[in-house]
């Protein structure tokens, strides 16, 4: 009889290890393609932004600044998609930059991974600009990938 408490002790200590091992897996798994950034490549001066002034002013004072750049970014007057933020029109983002920077040249689509959070970087929701898949409004920061657009002409088109 008294070799059962041992066994018992023994089995909950088990459990109690393979749950906290179970939970430190799934959680370091489920973050190692996320990252907390301090700073964001500006895609239109192409300077290192720190992510709080990203968010407050540095893009009104950037667009500000660099009107001209910004207009080389077609702005897409017939596509049915608008900025999920403002319902403006979304410009076809070039990969056109002032100058070579790593990591200004790629987004991720908010239609196709919403629930990103926006002082992170996610590695694996990446895509690369090829000129005709980024759709943009600078001002909300607000990217469409070229997949979405068109899936959205053409239930536009179909009255869907």
């Amino acid at each position: 009889g008294g070799d059962n408490g041992g066994i018992v002790v023994l089995i909950t200590l088990g459990i109690i290890f393979f749950l906290v091992v179970s939970y430190l897996l799934v959680y370091y798994c489920s973050k190692q393609n996320e990252e907390s950034i301090a700073w964001i490549p500006c895609y239109l001066c192409c300077e290192k932004i720190p992510i709080n002034s990203w968010h407050s002013f540095h893009r009104a004072s950037c667009l500000e600044k660099h009107k001209a750049v910004l207009m080389i970014h077609p702005l897409e007057h017939k596509v049915v998609t608008r900025c999920g933020k403002c319902s403006g029109f979304l410009r076809r983002w070039t990969s056109y930059r002032i100058k070579r920077m790593e990591g200004n040249n790629t987004f991720i689509c908010e239609v196709c991974h919403p629930a990103t959070d926006p002082c992170k970087r996610y590695s694996d929701f990446e895509v690369i600009n090829t000129d005709i898949n980024r759709f943009n409004c600078f001002t909300c920061d607000y990217d469409v990938c070229g997949k979405c657009v068109h899936k959205n002409e053409e239930r536009k088109a179909w009255n869907i």
